[in-house]
C-alpha cells in the first residue's frame, strides 16, 4: 500500500474526499493488490479496512516482496438482529470470498477477513442485496448502535432493536457515495439508505473528529457495557418512557501515552423517550464542533467531557437540544446476563444462546462452527441475535425440535454453554494478529491456550467451577473492552502483556493495572498468588473483581509479578 503524503492529515483527506468518494472508483479498476493510504482512510467509512497478513509481513519485507494485502469488511447490524436468510447469504459469501470464516463482533456486527481487493466490489454488492450494509461500519461517524439482545419478553417489549435501528439511520453519513461505488455506479440519492439528507444531517464534509459509539440497554442488565460508549442510553424497565443518558465513555488508550485513558460515561440525567433523537443529536454535534481535530489520540468525546467538565457538557447539550435533563440516580443494574443457554418463551418455542470462541465462526478439527451454525439455521429458520460478547442467539425454535437442535450441535462439535466451565463461558478476545494492523501481541489465537492453563491452575486450587472472566486484547485500544473485565489481559509487545484486575460484573467500574509488561509464559503463574489469596480471604458471595478492589495497595504490591523490564535489570546487575 502506497504511503500517504506526510503533509495530509486525516482531516485533510476527509475534506478532499468529495463526500467520501476519494479515488476509490479509480483504484478499484487497477491491478494493484491494495489501495493508496489516503484511499484506505476513505474506505473506512464504507466499512472496509485495508490490511495485510501480519504472519507473512516480516519474510516478505526481507524478500523485498509486496505485502500480502487483503481487506476486512464490517457489516453494521443495529442491535445485532438479523434474519436466517440474511445470515445464510453472509455464510455463502464467506465461503466464496471471505476465507470461509465469519466473525461476530463485540459491537454486534459481522466481519469478513482476508477478502482480496479484486473481490471487494462483488462482496459489497452482495451484502447490500441482503438488505444489510457496511456503510458506517467504520470511520469517523456514529458506528453500529448496540442494544441488549435479551430474549426475555419483558425486555423485548421495550423495543430496543427498533430504537437502535432508528438511531442508526439518523446518523448515517449523508453521502450517496456508497451506492455510486458499490451497487451500480449511479448516484442514487442517499435517502435509499434511510439516512438524513445533507441539508439536515448532523455531519459536515469532515464528519466527526473520531468514531462515536452509542449503546442501549435496560436498567436491569448492562450486557453491552453501556458506560463504555460515547453515549449510553438506559431504558427504565419499570417505566419505559424514561431514559437515562450517559456520555463521555470510551476505553481506547495508548500504552505509551499516559495522557490517554479509559473512561466511563457520566450521568447527564433523565429524559422522555420521545426526546432521545434530539438529545443524542446535540451530543454528536457537540463532539463535531468541540472535539479535538488536531490530535486524533485525544479526539474522542471522553477527552472533551473530562477537560471541560460534566456540568459544562450537560449545559451545552441542553442548550443545543432544547431539552432539560431531569435529575436521576446512576444505574447499578440487577443481573449480569451473558444471554447464553436455553430460554423457554411462550407459544411453545425457546431461544438458545450459543457460545462462539471469541465470536469466530469457522470450521476447525472437531468443532465445525461454520457448517454447524449454517445447518442449524437452514433447518429451523430462526430469527438471530448477536450479543456484545460476539455470541449468537437463535430465537423462536419450536420446543418439539429441541432434541434435534441439540443433536445437530453435537454432530458438528458446537459447544453447549452448560457444558463449558464458567471461565471458558465468560471469556473472549479481540481479533489481533494476523489481520489487525494495530496489534502488538496475539489475542484471539492465544486466548484458548491461556484459558486452558488458567483453568488447570484453578483446578489445582479446587476452584474450577467458580466464575472468572478474562477479556484479552492484542493492544491497548480495547476492542474486547478489557478494562471492564475482572481480568483484562492487554498486549504490550510481541512477548508481553499488561494485566488489569478489579472491574465489577455489571460494567459500572473500571479495573486497574495490576502488573505491567509480564512475559506471556508467566501470565498464569503471575496471577496464581492473587487467585489463591482470593480463595482464602474472600467474603461470602464476593466476586474476584470486588475482592481485588478492596485490597490495599501494599497487599497488591506484594502479590504483583515482576515485569520483563525489572527482571532484565536484576539479571544485568547480578
Amino acid at each position: 500500500m502506497a504511503q500517504a503524503s506526510k503533509t495530509r492529515t486525516v482531516e485533510e483527506i476527509k475534506v478532499g474526499s468529495r463526500w467520501l468518494r476519494g479515488t476509490v472508483a479509480e483504484e478499484l479498476e487497477t491491478d494493484a493488490a491494495s489501495f493508496r493510504a489516503d484511499t484506505a482512510q476513505v474506505l473506512k467509512f464504507h466499512g472496509v479496512y485495508v490490511q495485510d497478513n501480519r504472519d507473512t509481513r516480516t519474510e516478505r519485507i526481507r524478500a523485498k516482496a509486496e505485502l500480502d494485502y487483503a481487506c476486512m469488511i464490517r457489516v453494521a447490524i443495529p442491535g445485532g438482529r438479523l434474519s436466517a436468510a440474511q445470515y445464510l447469504s453472509l455464510d455463502e459469501l464467506a465461503r466464496k470470498l471471505g476465507s470461509s470464516s465469519l466473525r461476530l463482533t463485540t459491537r454486534q456486527g459481522i466481519q469478513f477477513h482476508f477478502v482480496a481487493k479484486a473481490d471487494l466490489q462483488e462482496l459489497m454488492r452482495s451484502i447490500n442485496a441482503t438488505l444489510l450494509t457496511t456503510w458506517g461500519g467504520c470511520g469517523d461517524v456514529v458506528r453500529n448502535v448496540t442494544a441488549c439482545p435479551s430474549c426475555d419478553e419483558e425486555v423485548r417489549r421495550l423495543g430496543l432493536d427498533e430504537l437502535a435501528q432508528t438511531i442508526s439511520l439518523e446518523f448515517k453519513a449523508p453521502s450517496d457515495a456508497y451506492y455510486e461505488l458499490w451497487i451500480d455506479g449511479a448516484r442514487v440519492p442517499n435517502q435509499v439508505l434511510g439516512a438524513a439528507r445533507i441539508a439536515r444531517s448532523v455531519y459536515g464534509p469532515t464528519m466527526l473528529p473520531r468514531k462515536f459509539k452509542i449503546g442501549l440497554t435496560t436498567s436491569r442488565d448492562n450486557c453491552v457495557d453501556v458506560f463504555s460508549c460515547d453515549v449510553g442510553l438506559v431504558v427504565d424497565i419499570d417505566d419505559p418512557t424514561r431514559i437515562r443518558v450517559y456520555a463521555g465513555g470510551g476505553l481506547g488508550r495508548s500504552g505509551t501515552d499516559e495522557t490517554t485513558f479509559a473512561r466511563l460515561g457520566d450521568l447527564f440525567g433523565e429524559i422522555d423517550r420521545s426526546q432521545i433523537l434530539a438529545v443524542v443529536r446535540a451530543i454528536v454535534a457537540l463532539h463535531r464542533d468541540e472535539g479535538n481535530r488536531d490530535d486524533r489520540s485525544h479526539a474522542r468525546l471522553k477527552y472533551l467531557v473530562e477537560a471541560k467538565g460534566v456540568a459544562w457538557a450537560r449545559s451545552e447539550v441542553e442548550r443545543r437540544s432544547g431539552v432539560e435533563f431531569a435529575p436521576a440516580t446512576r444505574d447499578t443494574f440487577e443481573v449480569d446476563d451473558d444471554h447464553l443457554g436455553e430460554f423457554v418463551g411462550g407459544g411453545g418455542s425457546f431461544d438458545l444462546g450459543i457460545k462462539l470462541p471469541s465470536g469466530r465462526i469457522v470450521n476447525r478439527p472437531g468443532a465445525r462452527y461454520l457448517d454447524g451454525v449454517a445447518a442449524l439455521i437452514e433447518e429451523f429458520n430462526p430469527e438471530l441475535g448477536i450479543t456484545a460478547r460476539g455470541d449468537l442467539i437463535v430465537r423462536d425454535v419450536p420446543v418439539r425440535h429441541r432434541d434435534r437442535l441439540y443433536a445437530l450441535l453435537g454432530t458438528y462439535g458446537v459447544a453447549v454453554p452448560e457444558r463449558l466451565s464458567p471461565l471458558h463461558r465468560a471469556s473472549f478476545a479481540c481479533v489481533a494478529l494476523p489481520t489487525c494492523g494495530l496489534a502488538l501481541a496475539e489475542s484471539e489465537r492465544y486466548l484458548p491456550e491461556f484459558l486452558d492453563e488458567f483453568y488447570a491452575m484453578l483446578a489445582d486450587l479446587s476452584m474450577s467451577d467458580e466464575f472468572f472472566e478474562v477479556r484479552m486484547t492484542g493492544c491497548p485500544n480495547g476492542c474486547a473492552r478489557p478494562y471492564l473485565g475482572e481480568i483484562g489481559i492487554v498486549g504490550r509487545s510481541k512477548r508481553s502483556y499488561d494485566i488489569f484486575v478489579g472491574a465489577d460484573r455489571h460494567g459500572t467500574r473500571l479495573n486497574t493495572l495490576f502488573a505491567r509488561d509480564v512475559d506471556r509464559s508467566l501470565l498464569v503463574s503471575g496471577l496464581e498468588p492473587l487467585v489463591r489469596r482470593y480463595r482464602d480471604q474472600r467474603r461470602d458471595g464476593e466476586s474476584f473483581g470486588d475482592f481485588y478492589f478492596r485490597l490495599d495497595p501494599a497487599e497488591i504490591a506484594s502479590l504483583r509479578p515482576a515485569s520483563r523490564e525489572r527482571r532484565t535489570r536484576v539479571r544485568s546487575e547480578s
